[in-house]
Protein backbone atom coordinates (compact mmCIF):
# COMPACT_ATOMS: atom_id res chain seq x y z
CA UNK A 1 0.00 0.00 0.00
CA UNK A 2 1.40 3.41 -1.04
CA UNK A 3 2.01 5.70 1.97
CA UNK A 4 -0.21 8.74 2.15
CA UNK A 5 2.74 11.18 2.05
CA UNK A 6 3.75 9.83 -1.42
CA UNK A 7 0.18 9.79 -2.78
CA UNK A 8 -0.26 13.48 -2.14
CA UNK A 9 3.02 14.84 -3.61
CA UNK A 10 1.25 17.54 -5.62
CA UNK A 11 -0.65 18.79 -2.58
CA UNK A 12 2.59 19.02 -0.62
CA UNK A 13 4.67 20.64 -3.48
CA UNK A 14 2.02 22.43 -5.48
CA UNK A 15 3.96 25.71 -5.91
CA UNK A 16 7.16 23.99 -7.07
CA UNK A 17 5.22 21.77 -9.46
CA UNK A 18 3.34 24.72 -10.99
CA UNK A 19 6.61 26.70 -11.34
CA UNK A 20 8.29 23.77 -13.09
CA UNK A 21 5.36 23.30 -15.49
CA UNK A 22 5.33 27.06 -16.23
CA UNK A 23 9.08 27.02 -16.94
CA UNK A 24 8.72 24.09 -19.33
CA UNK A 25 5.86 25.83 -21.13
CA UNK A 26 7.94 29.05 -21.40
CA UNK A 27 10.97 27.20 -22.82
CA UNK A 28 8.80 25.29 -25.27
CA UNK A 29 7.08 28.54 -26.35
CA UNK A 30 10.38 30.35 -26.92
CA UNK A 31 11.80 27.43 -28.87
CA UNK A 32 8.65 27.16 -30.98
CA UNK A 33 8.61 30.91 -31.68
CA UNK A 34 12.25 30.80 -32.77
CA UNK A 35 11.49 27.97 -35.19
CA UNK A 36 8.41 29.76 -36.56
CA UNK A 37 10.38 33.00 -37.10
CA UNK A 38 13.28 31.13 -38.68
CA UNK A 39 10.82 29.51 -41.12
CA UNK A 40 9.14 32.87 -41.79
CA UNK A 41 12.51 34.60 -42.40
CA UNK A 42 13.75 31.68 -44.53
CA UNK A 43 16.84 31.47 -42.34
CA UNK A 44 17.78 35.12 -42.95
CA UNK A 45 18.05 37.28 -39.85
CA UNK A 46 20.39 39.09 -37.51
CA UNK A 47 22.46 36.88 -35.25
CA UNK A 48 23.72 38.64 -32.13
CA UNK A 49 26.35 35.94 -31.66
CA UNK A 50 28.10 36.81 -34.92
CA UNK A 51 31.64 38.23 -34.61
CA UNK A 52 31.69 41.89 -33.59
CA UNK A 53 35.11 43.14 -34.63
CA UNK A 54 36.95 46.14 -33.20
CA UNK A 55 40.38 47.71 -33.54
CA UNK A 56 42.63 47.52 -30.51
CA UNK A 57 43.72 50.80 -28.92
CA UNK A 58 46.86 49.52 -27.28
CA UNK A 59 47.44 51.68 -24.24
CA UNK A 60 47.94 51.18 -20.54
CA UNK A 61 44.58 51.03 -18.78
CA UNK A 62 43.45 54.57 -17.88
CA UNK A 63 43.78 55.38 -14.14
CA UNK A 64 46.02 52.32 -13.62
CA UNK A 65 48.13 52.34 -10.45
CA UNK A 66 50.53 49.46 -9.87
CA UNK A 67 54.03 48.48 -8.86
CA UNK A 68 56.16 46.50 -11.29
CA UNK A 69 58.94 44.17 -10.22
CA UNK A 70 61.72 42.75 -12.40
CA UNK A 71 60.66 39.26 -13.43
CA UNK A 72 62.58 36.60 -11.51
CA UNK A 73 62.96 34.46 -14.61
CA UNK A 74 64.71 37.36 -16.41
CA UNK A 75 67.33 37.88 -13.70
CA UNK A 76 70.26 38.38 -13.78
CA UNK A 77 70.06 41.87 -15.15
CA UNK A 78 73.40 43.60 -15.25
CA UNK A 79 72.52 47.01 -13.84
CA UNK A 80 68.90 46.96 -12.66
CA UNK A 81 67.96 47.32 -9.02
CA UNK A 82 65.51 44.62 -7.94
CA UNK A 83 62.78 46.71 -6.32
CA UNK A 84 59.24 48.00 -6.90
CA UNK A 85 58.79 50.56 -9.70
CA UNK A 86 55.62 52.65 -9.64
CA UNK A 87 53.50 53.00 -12.78
CA UNK A 88 50.71 55.58 -12.81
CA UNK A 89 48.47 56.21 -15.82
CA UNK A 90 46.18 59.21 -16.28
CA UNK A 91 42.51 59.05 -17.29
CA UNK A 92 43.42 59.18 -20.99
CA UNK A 93 45.91 56.32 -20.93
CA UNK A 94 49.13 58.38 -20.79
CA UNK A 95 51.95 57.40 -18.44
CA UNK A 96 52.26 59.96 -15.66
CA UNK A 97 53.50 62.61 -15.07
CA UNK A 98 51.74 63.87 -18.19
CA UNK A 99 49.56 66.99 -18.24
CA UNK A 100 51.40 69.37 -15.92
CA UNK A 101 50.03 72.64 -17.28
CA UNK A 102 46.57 73.77 -18.36
CA UNK A 103 47.99 76.16 -20.98
CA UNK A 104 51.43 74.88 -22.02
CA UNK A 105 53.64 76.68 -24.53
CA UNK A 106 54.63 73.36 -26.12
CA UNK A 107 53.09 69.88 -26.07
CA UNK A 108 55.13 66.79 -26.89
CA UNK A 109 53.95 63.20 -27.31
CA UNK A 110 56.17 60.11 -27.30
CA UNK A 111 55.14 56.92 -29.11
CA UNK A 112 56.88 53.61 -28.62
CA UNK A 113 57.03 50.30 -26.82
CA UNK A 114 58.49 49.09 -23.52
CA UNK A 115 61.74 50.96 -24.20
CA UNK A 116 59.81 54.23 -24.07
CA UNK A 117 57.41 53.10 -21.34
CA UNK A 118 60.42 52.35 -19.08
CA UNK A 119 58.56 50.34 -16.45
CA UNK A 120 61.77 49.73 -14.48
CA UNK A 121 62.78 53.39 -14.26
CA UNK A 122 61.72 55.90 -11.61
CA UNK A 123 58.94 58.24 -12.73
CA UNK A 124 61.01 61.40 -12.73
CA UNK A 125 63.81 59.74 -14.74
CA UNK A 126 61.73 58.32 -17.61
CA UNK A 127 63.09 60.12 -20.63
CA UNK A 128 59.79 61.46 -22.09
CA UNK A 129 59.24 63.35 -18.84
CA UNK A 130 62.89 64.11 -17.98
CA UNK A 131 63.59 65.53 -21.46
CA UNK A 132 60.67 67.96 -21.11
CA UNK A 133 61.94 69.14 -17.73
CA UNK A 134 65.40 69.80 -19.19
CA UNK A 135 63.90 71.68 -22.15
CA UNK A 136 61.78 73.80 -19.83
CA UNK A 137 64.86 74.90 -17.90
CA UNK A 138 66.81 75.80 -21.03
CA UNK A 139 63.98 77.52 -22.90
CA UNK A 140 62.12 79.04 -19.95
CA UNK A 141 58.74 77.77 -21.14
CA UNK A 142 55.95 75.40 -20.05
CA UNK A 143 55.98 71.96 -21.64
CA UNK A 144 53.51 69.10 -21.36
CA UNK A 145 55.03 65.77 -22.33
CA UNK A 146 52.71 62.80 -22.90
CA UNK A 147 54.05 59.25 -22.90
CA UNK A 148 51.70 57.20 -25.12
CA UNK A 149 53.88 54.09 -25.27
CA UNK A 150 52.94 50.57 -24.21
CA UNK A 151 54.82 47.33 -23.84
CA UNK A 152 54.84 45.08 -26.94
CA UNK A 153 53.58 47.84 -29.27
CA UNK A 154 54.86 48.11 -32.81
CA UNK A 155 54.61 50.98 -35.30
CA UNK A 156 51.15 49.95 -36.53
CA UNK A 157 49.79 50.11 -32.97
CA UNK A 158 51.32 53.57 -32.62
CA UNK A 159 49.69 54.74 -35.85
CA UNK A 160 46.34 53.72 -34.39
CA UNK A 161 47.10 55.59 -31.15
CA UNK A 162 48.19 58.63 -33.17
CA UNK A 163 44.98 58.74 -35.18
CA UNK A 164 42.52 58.04 -32.41
CA UNK A 165 44.05 59.52 -29.28
CA UNK A 166 46.91 61.92 -29.96
CA UNK A 167 45.54 64.10 -32.76
CA UNK A 168 42.72 65.50 -30.53
CA UNK A 169 45.45 66.82 -28.17
CA UNK A 170 46.78 69.02 -31.00
CA UNK A 171 50.40 68.52 -29.93
CA UNK A 172 53.26 70.49 -31.45
CA UNK A 173 55.61 67.52 -31.79
CA UNK A 174 55.21 63.73 -31.83
CA UNK A 175 58.31 61.59 -31.41
CA UNK A 176 58.22 57.91 -32.38
CA UNK A 177 60.71 55.13 -31.70
CA UNK A 178 60.13 51.58 -32.93
CA UNK A 179 62.63 48.96 -33.99
CA UNK A 180 62.73 45.78 -31.90
CA UNK A 181 59.03 44.86 -31.87
CA UNK A 182 58.72 45.61 -35.58
CA UNK A 183 61.60 43.26 -36.31
CA UNK A 184 59.99 40.58 -34.13
CA UNK A 185 56.44 40.81 -35.51
CA UNK A 186 57.61 40.83 -39.13
CA UNK A 187 60.11 38.07 -38.47
CA UNK A 188 57.66 35.70 -36.78
CA UNK A 189 54.26 36.74 -38.21
CA UNK A 190 55.40 38.15 -41.61
CA UNK A 191 52.85 40.99 -41.42
CA UNK A 192 51.53 43.64 -39.03
CA UNK A 193 48.04 42.27 -39.77
CA UNK A 194 48.11 38.83 -38.21
CA UNK A 195 46.33 36.49 -35.82
CA UNK A 196 48.76 36.83 -32.94
CA UNK A 197 46.85 36.41 -29.64
CA UNK A 198 48.71 39.35 -28.11
CA UNK A 199 49.59 41.71 -30.99
CA UNK A 200 46.79 41.40 -33.53
CA UNK A 201 45.29 44.76 -34.47
CA UNK A 202 41.70 43.44 -34.75
CA UNK A 203 39.76 41.39 -32.20
CA UNK A 204 36.24 40.01 -31.70
CA UNK A 205 34.38 41.63 -28.79
CA UNK A 206 31.91 38.72 -28.69
CA UNK A 207 34.59 36.08 -28.31
CA UNK A 208 34.78 34.72 -24.75
CA UNK A 209 32.18 37.30 -23.72
CA UNK A 210 31.02 35.40 -20.63
CA UNK A 211 34.58 34.66 -19.56
CA UNK A 212 35.55 38.31 -19.99
CA UNK A 213 32.52 39.42 -17.95
CA UNK A 214 33.63 37.32 -14.98
CA UNK A 215 37.21 38.58 -15.36
CA UNK A 216 36.00 42.18 -15.25
CA UNK A 217 33.87 41.52 -12.16
CA UNK A 218 36.79 39.73 -10.51
CA UNK A 219 39.18 42.59 -11.27
CA UNK A 220 36.75 45.16 -9.87
CA UNK A 221 35.85 43.25 -6.72
CA UNK A 222 39.27 41.84 -5.78
CA UNK A 223 41.86 43.72 -7.88
CA UNK A 224 44.94 42.82 -5.81
CA UNK A 225 44.06 39.14 -5.50
CA UNK A 226 43.11 39.16 -9.18
CA UNK A 227 46.58 40.40 -10.15
CA UNK A 228 48.19 37.59 -8.16
CA UNK A 229 45.89 35.08 -9.87
CA UNK A 230 46.92 36.39 -13.30
CA UNK A 231 50.61 36.24 -12.39
CA UNK A 232 50.17 32.68 -11.12
CA UNK A 233 48.49 31.79 -14.42
CA UNK A 234 51.42 33.25 -16.36
CA UNK A 235 53.89 31.23 -14.29
CA UNK A 236 51.86 28.07 -14.84
CA UNK A 237 51.76 28.59 -18.62
CA UNK A 238 55.49 29.27 -18.53
CA UNK A 239 56.14 25.95 -16.79
CA UNK A 240 53.90 24.08 -19.24
CA UNK A 241 55.81 25.60 -22.19
CA UNK A 242 59.24 25.14 -20.68
CA UNK A 243 60.17 22.58 -23.33
CA UNK A 244 59.69 25.27 -25.99
CA UNK A 245 61.22 28.03 -23.90
CA UNK A 246 63.87 26.59 -21.56
CA UNK A 247 64.85 30.00 -20.24
CA UNK A 248 61.45 30.19 -18.55
CA UNK A 249 60.41 33.69 -19.64
CA UNK A 250 56.86 34.46 -20.73
CA UNK A 251 57.02 34.07 -24.49
CA UNK A 252 54.21 35.09 -26.82
CA UNK A 253 56.15 33.64 -29.78
CA UNK A 254 56.60 30.27 -28.06
CA UNK A 255 55.03 28.37 -30.98
CA UNK A 256 57.68 29.77 -33.32
CA UNK A 257 60.68 29.14 -31.09
CA UNK A 258 63.01 26.33 -32.01
CA UNK A 259 61.94 26.53 -35.65
CA UNK A 260 64.17 27.78 -38.41
CA UNK A 261 62.89 31.21 -39.35
CA UNK A 262 63.02 32.24 -42.99
CA UNK A 263 62.28 35.84 -43.87
CA UNK A 264 62.18 38.22 -46.79
CA UNK A 265 64.34 41.05 -45.47
CA UNK A 266 63.42 43.44 -48.28
CA UNK A 267 59.70 42.89 -47.69
CA UNK A 268 60.13 43.42 -43.94
CA UNK A 269 61.94 46.71 -44.47
CA UNK A 270 59.37 47.85 -47.02
CA UNK A 271 56.49 47.29 -44.59
CA UNK A 272 58.35 49.08 -41.80
CA UNK A 273 59.27 52.04 -43.99
CA UNK A 274 55.67 52.42 -45.18
CA UNK A 275 54.58 52.71 -41.54
CA UNK A 276 57.24 55.34 -40.88
CA UNK A 277 56.15 57.27 -43.96
CA UNK A 278 52.50 57.03 -42.89
CA UNK A 279 53.43 58.44 -39.47
CA UNK A 280 55.21 61.39 -41.04
CA UNK A 281 52.40 62.09 -43.52
CA UNK A 282 49.67 62.02 -40.87
CA UNK A 283 51.65 64.37 -38.63
CA UNK A 284 52.33 66.86 -41.42
CA UNK A 285 48.72 66.86 -42.58
CA UNK A 286 47.67 67.59 -38.98
CA UNK A 287 50.30 70.34 -38.61
CA UNK A 288 52.35 68.33 -36.14
CA UNK A 289 56.14 68.16 -36.31
CA UNK A 290 57.16 64.47 -36.63
CA UNK A 291 60.41 63.26 -35.09
CA UNK A 292 61.93 59.80 -35.55
CA UNK A 293 64.32 58.13 -33.12
CA UNK A 294 66.52 55.11 -33.65
CA UNK A 295 66.68 52.49 -30.88
CA UNK A 296 69.87 51.95 -28.91
CA UNK A 297 70.92 48.48 -27.84
CA UNK A 298 73.75 46.32 -26.53
CA UNK A 299 73.99 44.51 -29.86
CA UNK A 300 77.75 44.60 -30.49
CA UNK A 301 80.02 42.54 -32.71
CA UNK A 302 81.29 40.88 -29.55
CA UNK A 303 78.24 40.87 -27.24
CA UNK A 304 78.19 40.40 -23.49
CA UNK A 305 77.29 36.91 -22.30
CA UNK A 306 73.96 38.00 -20.77
CA UNK A 307 72.89 39.46 -24.12
CA UNK A 308 74.07 36.46 -26.12
CA UNK A 309 72.29 34.02 -23.79
CA UNK A 310 68.92 35.55 -24.69
CA UNK A 311 69.22 34.20 -28.23
CA UNK A 312 69.36 30.52 -27.34
CA UNK A 313 65.74 29.83 -28.31
CA UNK A 314 64.65 32.63 -30.65
CA UNK A 315 65.03 30.72 -33.91
CA UNK A 316 67.62 33.09 -35.38
CA UNK A 317 71.24 33.62 -34.52
CA UNK A 318 72.42 36.63 -32.57
CA UNK A 319 74.40 37.98 -35.52
CA UNK A 320 71.43 37.61 -37.86
CA UNK A 321 69.07 39.40 -35.47
CA UNK A 322 71.62 42.16 -34.91
CA UNK A 323 71.84 42.62 -38.68
CA UNK A 324 68.04 42.99 -38.94
CA UNK A 325 67.96 45.36 -35.98
CA UNK A 326 70.65 47.54 -37.56
CA UNK A 327 68.88 47.52 -40.93
CA UNK A 328 65.65 48.73 -39.32
CA UNK A 329 67.55 51.56 -37.61
CA UNK A 330 69.09 52.42 -40.99
CA UNK A 331 65.56 52.61 -42.44
CA UNK A 332 64.63 55.13 -39.75
CA UNK A 333 67.64 57.25 -40.68
CA UNK A 334 66.80 57.03 -44.38
CA UNK A 335 63.12 57.94 -44.01
CA UNK A 336 63.98 60.90 -41.76
CA UNK A 337 66.54 62.14 -44.29
CA UNK A 338 64.24 61.73 -47.30
CA UNK A 339 61.46 63.63 -45.54
CA UNK A 340 63.79 66.28 -44.12
CA UNK A 341 62.58 65.82 -40.55
CA UNK A 342 64.44 65.68 -37.26
CA UNK A 343 66.21 62.43 -36.46
CA UNK A 344 67.43 61.65 -32.95
CA UNK A 345 69.93 58.87 -33.47
CA UNK A 346 69.94 57.22 -30.05
CA UNK A 347 71.58 54.11 -31.50
CA UNK A 348 74.65 56.25 -32.23
CA UNK A 349 74.44 58.45 -29.13
CA UNK A 350 73.98 55.86 -26.34
CA UNK A 351 76.96 53.56 -25.66
CA UNK A 352 75.98 49.87 -26.03
CA UNK A 353 77.00 49.11 -22.47
CA UNK A 354 75.37 47.72 -19.33
CA UNK A 355 75.90 51.05 -17.55
CA UNK A 356 72.97 52.41 -19.58
CA UNK A 357 71.01 49.34 -20.76
CA UNK A 358 70.18 46.58 -18.29
CA UNK A 359 69.34 43.81 -20.78
CA UNK A 360 69.47 44.07 -24.58
CA UNK A 361 67.48 47.26 -25.25
CA UNK A 362 65.88 48.61 -22.04
CA UNK A 363 67.34 51.55 -20.14
CA UNK A 364 68.10 51.71 -16.46
CA UNK A 365 67.79 55.05 -14.63
CA UNK A 366 71.21 56.20 -15.73
CA UNK A 367 70.48 55.35 -19.34
CA UNK A 368 67.10 57.08 -19.25
CA UNK A 369 68.68 60.28 -17.94
CA UNK A 370 71.33 60.13 -20.67
CA UNK A 371 68.64 59.66 -23.33
CA UNK A 372 66.74 62.68 -21.94
CA UNK A 373 69.87 64.80 -22.31
CA UNK A 374 70.37 63.68 -25.93
CA UNK A 375 66.73 64.42 -26.77
CA UNK A 376 66.99 67.84 -25.14
CA UNK A 377 70.06 68.77 -27.19
CA UNK A 378 68.41 67.72 -30.47
CA UNK A 379 64.97 69.16 -29.73
CA UNK A 380 65.99 72.68 -28.68
CA UNK A 381 66.43 74.09 -32.23
CA UNK A 382 63.11 72.60 -33.37
CA UNK A 383 61.22 73.98 -30.37
CA UNK A 384 62.78 77.41 -30.82
CA UNK A 385 61.57 77.34 -34.43
CA UNK A 386 58.04 76.36 -33.33
CA UNK A 387 58.00 79.01 -30.61
CA UNK A 388 59.06 81.68 -33.11
CA UNK A 389 55.85 80.99 -35.03
CA UNK A 390 53.68 81.32 -31.90
CA UNK A 391 52.69 84.29 -29.74
CA UNK A 392 55.29 85.11 -27.09
CA UNK A 393 55.05 82.87 -24.00
CA UNK A 394 53.17 84.34 -21.06
CA UNK A 395 55.36 86.01 -18.43
CA UNK A 396 52.83 85.22 -15.71
CA UNK A 397 53.40 82.38 -13.28
CA UNK A 398 52.67 79.02 -14.96
CA UNK A 399 49.29 77.58 -14.05
CA UNK A 400 49.79 73.96 -13.12
CA UNK A 401 47.11 71.42 -13.95
CA UNK A 402 45.68 69.57 -10.99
Amino acid sequence: MVPEKERYFFERHSKKTIALIALLILVASIYSMEKILAYKNRGIGFNFALPNRAIVLREFNPTLREYNYPAKEDIPYDTLENKAYLLRVDDNGYIMPSKRYINPDISLVFLGDSVTAELYVEEENRFPYAAAVLLEKDLGIKINSYNASRIANNSLHSLDVLLNKIIPLKPDVVLMMHTNNDVAILLYEKSYWNNSPTRSIIFDTNKNLVNNFFKIMRDRMIPNLSREIRLAGIKLRTLLNRDKNPEGALDEFAQRRGQKIAEDTAAMLEQFEMNLQTFISICKIRKIAPVLMTMASRFKDQPDKNVLDRFKTVGVSYQHYKRLFDLFNDSIRKIARVNNILLIDLAAAIPPEKEYIYDSIHYNDRGAIRVAEVIKDHMEPLLRQILAQKPAPSLSRPKVAK
